[in-house]
């Protein structure tokens, strides 16, 4: 019975026009060829190169650079939960990027989209522990914001390639 369902979803998905993102085979020929034409140029600061690095991992750049991407990183942090002597017990770190594709064949911006990622942290005695959370989350973040325009690169050109 649970196999009819499942086979009753697919055919329900695929009616509706669903296609995945990857292939069986992990990745979309078309799809791959765009993500390794991009070449991502350098962000600013340790985050930056963290960003930088992982993206270029999950672009497999190495193609001649059809596009560039472009990266700005932002971070905010606020604290809450005050206790009665006013002072947080907690911090809320948020991080923000604005991305550009911009086409070097003179095409000009591809797309322009600014994403964030929050998260949150308790506030301990010790400045090194505080010190430590932050940097962790604030590394956290940007690796998954990596991962989320790797997503939206690879949702663009999918979306690109289904409309040529």
């Amino acid at each position: 019975m649970k196999k009819l369902g499942a086979f009753a979803l697919l055919l329900l998905l695929t009616a509706c026009g669903f296609r995945p993102l990857y292939e069986a085979d992990g990745s979309s020929g078309a799809m791959q060829e765009h993500l390794a034409s991009i070449e991502v140029a350098p962000i600013p600061d340790r985050l930056g190169q963290q960003m930088r690095n992982r993206l270029l991992d999950r672009l497999n750049t190495g193609g001649v650079p059809r596009y560039r991407l472009e990266v700005s990183l932002a971070q905010e942090s606020e604290g809450y939960g005050i206790r009665p002597d006013a002072a947080a017990t907690q911090e809320q770190l948020t991080m923000f990027a604005t991305v550009k594709l911009v086409d070097l064949n003179g095409e000009g911006l591809v797309f322009e989209e600014n994403m964030r990622s929050t998260t949150s942290y308790d506030l301990v005695l010790s400045d090194y522990a505080i010190l430590t959370r932050r940097e962790d989350s604030a590394r956290r973040l940007v690796l998954e914001l990596a991962e989320r325009i790797h997503r939206r690169l690879a949702i663009h050109f999918s979306k690109a390639d289904a409309e040529e």
